[in-house]
């Protein structure tokens, strides 16, 4: 009786698996952020605080058009506006439907760096 040879296995070559880890961790470290992002904290209208005087009601139209308690406002003019304010005043800000996340962002942060304690976005 002959018995045939079986086919032999080839080792499974460990290059190309290599190759391949290396790619994937090259493409994660190029496709991450090591960036820290700025964070801003925001209180909702529903904690229910309540607020003795009248807030300042910011409204954010679109990127170029503002305005403060009903009072047309240039973007530019913001600072100048917001620091015109007491501390202790509430701002609350308002953003229409044609504003991007971005405006009320930038909105949000100037009134921070105006000083002012309270900061409310509000959707009505």
């Amino acid at each position: 009786m002959r018995f045939r040879p079986g086919n032999r296995r080839r080792a499974v070559g460990l290059t190309s698996l290599i190759d391949v880890i290396f790619l994937l961790l090259l493409f994660f470290m190029l496709a991450s952020s090591f960036t820290r992002y700025q964070s801003l904290d925001v209180s909702s209208g529903n904690l229910g605080g309540g607020v003795d005087a009248r807030p300042a009601y910011l409204r954010i139209h679109a990127a170029d058009k503002l305005d403060l308690n009903g009072l047309p406002l240039v973007k530019a003019d913001l600072p100048h506006r917001l620091s015109d304010l007491d501390a202790d005043t509430v701002v609350a800000i308002w953003s229409g439907p044609r504003a991007s996340v971005q405006d009320v962002v930038d909105v949000m942060s100037a009134a921070r760096r105006t000083g002012l304690g309270t900061v409310l976005v509000t959707g009505k």
